[in-house]
């Protein structure tokens, strides 16, 4: 009996697992085909799709402009970049424009060529002229040039190309007479298609081998257990563990040793409860996790926050502009940001930029761009050396491929000259004194980070009190409603122009409630940043820096530092500053030598700036005793040395060093000013 036992049970589960192998090898069959078919469209789609894109870039009409050109025109070159910068961002390997040999369509000669960086095709030069690869791509030209169809597919599979299994796009190019004047090539490679169909393959073995194991040893531990076994046992533990849920040490399947439905109820009871105790341990472990995260990003977020700046009005101090600058990310954290800052007295560098991404990765980028940026900024003032610059520096460690969009721009604050640079961002917004705003489009260079050794360009603009300039990102104008329509460029220009007078800060609200208003409850696709200055004009009336410290010989030092670094925000040459140094030495010194004795007392000094003609202005107050250091008459410097009177040299020396120099007491304190052109 045993043996019969034994001998059904093998044959029990060789007929499960036969049963199981011919269903799974069908299904695979059936699911295979399908997957495949399905793949395959998705991939042709995906094709055209890229071509059609490609083809807008061309301008059909000019296709002999660009042969004439030998490819060297800056039409043409545009033309490549925009082809090579999709063929980059799609899946295409290889994107091509030619023109066919119509007398029997056996050579072909390549006009546009572009391939995907990171693949082993050869680039064909401009010109390059080749036999037509077979009679099918001749029959395909063909039928395109004659206008028997619009668009036509070649699938190679491995073994009848040199290239590989690839699928070809084509579509012609008609000029404005109708006529094709051109092919359109889009090349995909089938390697990700064979990919695709051989892990679905894996995953089909995986599971029909998985299955195969599982029934085995089910059918063996259930098969070969006892098959009858109380029903009370079952109904107890049920009891106990619908109002314990806890796992009984003493498992149903240990104690019913049955092989019938009982046996198998019983086995089911004890899966279910540590499934259950399982899940809730999962659901435990589940939820400090989502709390943990999102703690994290919510810090993260404020991180990212604090790291533009925020605070407005930031430069109260300055009437020469105002400012306002919002960043509202998609996700938690995003890679938006902008920055505006002072690499000088008289220039304030702002800077909008976009890093390619969302969430984590790109605020990770955005941070480091940013602290990339503004230290190239504070090296050179020209914005298309700070791009380079950046850029070099981007690329050198840039594993990831991420790159950034960015306008920069630095104003020159006294006379309200603009000059900026564009790496692929979203055109500027201006509005002069007595106007509404205007798109200005200028030429675009590439993103910073997406490839070493560019050349950036930048271009000036004259603004003049009352204008003001607006940039942004992408997310304004590509926030899309629930129907998937753009906000655009003209909605954005109205809620501009709806106030074009108001401060920064309310056309800046007043762009947000525009883009709410047409989004409604659709979802925030994009970050959206903007940033909005407004030009007063240069303020006349510069302000007055003052220190006050101990009269001291020793503070001589924080004096010269506090002195110099005023001078050096001013552009003071350096000679100009070595002798108001030596005239106020002299000044300072003799406050702390004379003043106060024998006590000590404070000194204050002033530094101011007075226009028309540029002057510099050093003011030295005390309360010491009254003291006249220019009422002692200069000493003759014709006579030698033994031969003039002790003292006084030190005050001719410094009126000799600076272009004005006069004392007055008022108030009780000694008054001495020094005045040097600059």
């Amino acid at each position: 009996m045993k043996w019969l036992r034994q001998h059904a049970t093998v044959k029990s589960i060789a007929g499960v697992v036969l049963l199981l192998m011919i269903l799974s090898v069908i299904v695979g069959i059936i699911g295979y085909r399908s997957f495949t078919n399905a793949l395959l469209d998705m991939y042709e789609e995906g094709a055209f799709l890229t071509a059609e894109s490609a083809a807008e870039f061309v301008d059909v009409d000019r296709i002999d402009e660009y042969i004439q050109s030998g490819g060297t025109s800056p039409e043409y070159l545009e033309v490549w970049n925009k082809l090579d910068i999709l063929c980059n961002r799609t899946e295409a390997a290889f994107i091509y424009v030619i023109q066919a040999d119509r007398s029997d369509y056996a050579h072909i000669t390549f006009i546009f060529s572009t391939i995907d960086h990171g693949s082993t095709y050869t680039l064909y030069d401009f010109g390059y002229v080749r036999r037509t690869t077979s009679d099918e791509y001749k029959e395909k030209y063909r039928a395109l040039y004659e206008q028997k169809s619009d668009k036509e597919l070649v699938i190679l599979d491995r073994g009848r190309s040199d290239t590989g299994s690839h699928l070809t796009a084509m579509i012609g190019l008609k000029g404005a007479d109708g006529q094709v004047k051109a092919v359109l090539c889009v090349q995909r490679q089938m390697d990700i298609l064979r990919k695709e169909r051989n892990t679905y393959l894996n995953k089909v073995a995986a599971t029909v081998i998985g299955l195969v194991l599982v029934v085995i040893v089910s059918l063996s531990f259930y098969l070969h257990r006892m098959l009858l076994r109380p029903v009370t046992l079952i109904s107890k533990e049920a009891t106990r563990f619908s109002s314990e849920n806890t796992v009984n040490p003493q498992k149903l399947r240990d104690a019913i040793p049955n092989i019938d439905e009982i046996g198998q109820l019983a086995s089911s009871i004890d899966r279910m409860e540590e499934q259950v105790e399982s899940y809730i341990s999962d659901i435990t472990h589940i939820t400090a996790e989502r709390e943990h995260i999102s703690t994290e990003l919510n810090l993260a977020a404020r991180i990212q926050k604090d790291f533009v700046p925020h605070t407005f009005p930031p430069f109260p101090e300055r009437t020469e502009f105002d400012i306002y600058a919002s960043m509202e990310p998609a996700k938690t954290v995003g890679g938006d940001f902008y920055d505006y800052f002072f690499v000088d007295d008289d220039h304030l560098c702002l800077v909008m930029a976009d890093v390619s991404g969302k969430g984590i990765p790109a605020s990770l980028f955005m941070m480091a761009s940013k602290i990339i940026l503004q230290s190239c900024a504070m090296l050179v003032q020209s914005p298309a050396e700070i791009l380079t610059n950046a850029n070099e520096a981007i690329c050198n460690n840039n594993q990831e491929g991420m790159f950034v969009t960015v306008w920069l721009g630095i104003l020159e604050i006294s006379t309200g000259k603009l000059v900026a640079s564009n790496a692929g961002h979203e055109y500027p917004v201006l509005k002069d004194a007595n106007g509404d705003f205007v798109t200005l489009k200028e030429k675009h260079d590439f993103v910073v980070g997406g490839m070493s050794d560019r050349q950036y360009r930048e271009y000036e603009l004259q603004l003049t009190p009352g204008s003001k300039l607006f940039v942004y990102t992408d997310g304004v104008p590509e926030a899309t409603d629930v129907n998937d329509e753009l906000f655009g460029m003209e909605r954005m220009l109205k809620a501009l122009n709806e106030e074009p007078e108001a401060t920064p800060e309310t056309i800046l609200r007043n762009v947000r409630r525009a883009v709410d208003d047409f989004v409604q409850e659709a979802e925030q696709f994009d970050d959206l940043t903007m940033l909005c200055l407004e030009y007063h004009g240069p303020d006349q009336k510069q302000p007055v820096k003052e220190l006050t410290l101990d009269a001291t010989v020793e503070n001589w030092v924080q004096v010269l530092a506090f002195v110099d670094r005023e001078l050096d925000t001013l552009g003071c040459s350096r000679k100009a500053r070595m002798k108001i140094d030596v005239a106020l030495e002299e000044a300072f010194v003799n406050i702390a030598h004379y003043a106060y004795t024998p006590g000590t007392g404070q000194a204050t000094i002033r530094v101011e700036t007075e226009q028309e003609p540029k002057t510099v202005k050093i003011t030295l107050i005390d309360r010491g005793t009254p003291y006249d250091p220019l009422s002692n008459p200069d000493p003759d410097v014709s006579l030698s040395a033994e031969e003039r009177s002790i003292g006084g040299l030190g005050i001719f020396m410094a009126k000799k060093n600076v272009d004005e120099m006069h004392y007055e007491r008022r108030d009780g304190q000694n008054v001495l000013t020094l005045k040097k052109n600059l």
